[in-house]
């Protein structure tokens, strides 16, 4: 059979999404090259990210590893049947297999996967996934990142045509969201932290336009203010400095958008700021906005923020 070697840094245009995938395939990604015999029928997907991208391209999961064993799932082994903001959309009852940072491989194994995907977070047990079954491990904290990403699992599962329709609904609906913000982001510098809240209240890092929340709000029609480096941490003063027109808090960590904007609301710094004054302030959750990162989320993040900003 003819192989085929797909690279990470490729053009979307470069790729041929009506053709079927001829196997065996080789795909290179953040931990190397994996090659796929055949087309995968038993896939894991480690963290939400990776769910997103699968569920997306209508691909049920056998096993699902979650962001963080912060969100509490079932005991190992166990099907799970609640994944947050996505689990309307997964009829597979997945197994438990863990966290995407260290899964538990033994239950892996017990899953007899064709496929494992993840994010770079499990580069450490990269080897040992890959003993059980052909891995893919991508980066997708950037901005678009999952754009490069998705033709190669699709590649990968022989879902092509369903990819480019992916990308059609993404783009139709960042479209239509950025046409009902417009009144309200038109001339507005935008900031977007997250806060853990608790000890932490008062820290902020921002989610600027070089990674995919801050990425996907600009391309939303907000103009997103960058910080001085990728992620970069300011008090409660420093955002007294930036004084924004609006900002989006998300809340992380043991907060809630409620809590988050109780300890907002208690400051009298972030009290007098212009977005507070002008009743500007956004409240969201970390996780929906900032841990799934692919076109599912997006689309539900245009819906809670259309419904929350436009008045």
């Amino acid at each position: 059979m003819r192989k085929r070697h797909l690279f990470t840094g490729m053009l979307l245009c470069s790729f041929s999404l009506s053709a079927a995938t001829t196997y065996p395939v080789t795909i290179s990604h953040a931990a190397g090259t994996t090659t796929l015999t055949k087309r995968p029928l038993r896939v894991v997907a480690l963290g939400p990210h990776a769910l997103d991208l699968l569920l997306s391209i209508g691909v049920q999961p056998v096993g699902y590893g979650e962001a963080s064993t912060f969100l509490k799932t079932p005991a190992f082994g166990s099907p799970i049947r609640d994944i947050k903001y996505l689990g309307s959309r997964v009829t597979s009852s997945p197994t438990n297999v863990g966290d995407r940072f260290n899964p538990n491989l033994e239950i892996l194994l017990s899953l007899k996967p064709d496929l494992i995907i993840g994010e770079d977070y499990a580069a450490q047990v990269y080897p040992q996934l890959s003993r059980i079954a052909p891995t893919l491990l991508f980066k997708g904290i950037d901005r678009n990142e999952w754009q490069k990403t998705l033709p190669l699992i699709a590649q990968a599962l022989d879902r092509e045509p369903t990819y480019s329709k992916v990308l059609n609904t993404y783009r139709s609906g960042v479209q239509t969201a950025k046409a009902q913000l417009a009144d309200a982001t038109r001339n507005k510098r935008v900031l977007v932290v997250w806060t853990a809240g608790g000890d932490a209240r008062n820290t902020f890092t921002i989610s600027d336009s070089r990674d995919w929340t801050g990425g996907l709000l600009n391309d939303l029609g907000f103009n997103v203010i960058d910080g001085d480096k990728k992620e970069a941490v300011v008090s409660v003063e420093g955002l007294a400095a930036i004084n924004p027109d609006v900002v989006i808090v998300l809340a992380a960590g043991a907060s809630t958008p409620a809590r988050a904007r109780a300890d907002w609301n208690a400051n009298p710094i972030t009290r007098q700021l212009r977005a507070s004054k002008a009743q500007q302030v956004y409240f969201f959750d970390y996780h929906l906005f900032r841990r799934i990162r692919g076109p599912i989320a997006a689309q539900l993040i245009e819906r809670q923020m259309v419904k929350q900003i436009v008045r």
